[in-house]
């Protein structure tokens, strides 16, 4: 245990939610899952939000979604933007469209460029390729490179291969390494050598 671990868990044990979360984090990532279980549900307990959203997560991974989804709710329910992703992402998987479009409304309202990506995507697979697109340029415009990605996507499926090229080109820049996959395919089809 290191000296910062022994602080968290003397402030978490003293009724300190921040360092009960931040006891849960440390123990998340040695991945010993059930303590870090249990110092999440304390904080989130004591109303911690973000304690919360990584309890949803761990009960996530254990199978229990209907326990994970209820915490989720609570969580965005506080305004918690991530909380607000993971309950859509829930409600999108059963088909609840209704639902995880209010979250991500909410989400993308607060400022969270993602959940324009994930509205983007809900769009898309309802066959509006259209506001698809409004939703990805609204992410790439926030500096979203998952946006920018799924702008090169569409514009790819179009067959405007100049455009999709710029968009791979800006998400790759901007970090995504699918961009650079499919700007190297896209580059070799056209016959360009990486030398």
């Amino acid at each position: 245990m290191t000296g910062a671990e022994r602080w968290y868990r003397r402030a978490a044990e003293a009724g300190d939610s921040d360092a009960m979360a931040a006891v849960g984090q440390i123990l998340q990532d040695r991945w010993d899952l059930a303590e870090a279980e249990e110092w999440y549900q304390r904080a989130a307990d004591a109303g911690h939000t973000g304690a919360m959203v990584n309890l949803g997560v761990l009960l996530t991974m254990r199978g229990d979604v209907g326990a994970a989804e209820l915490w989720y709710q609570q969580a965005a329910e506080a305004g918690d933007t991530d909380a607000m992703l993971n309950l859509a992402g829930l409600q999108a998987e059963r088909d609840d469209r209704t639902s995880a479009e209010h979250w991500l409304h909410l989400a993308a309202k607060a400022g969270e460029s993602d959940a324009l990506v994930s509205l983007g995507v809900l769009a898309q697979t309802g066959g509006d390729r259209d506001a698809a697109r409004r939703w990805f340029q609204q992410a790439a415009d926030a500096g979203n490179a998952s946006g920018m990605f799924s702008l090169g996507v569409l514009a790819e499926e179009l067959g405007d291969v100049t455009g999709a090229e710029r968009w791979y080109q800006r998400a790759a820049d901007a970090g995504d390494h699918h961009a650079l996959v499919n700007l190297g395919s896209l580059r070799a089809q056209r016959g360009d050598n990486p030398n």
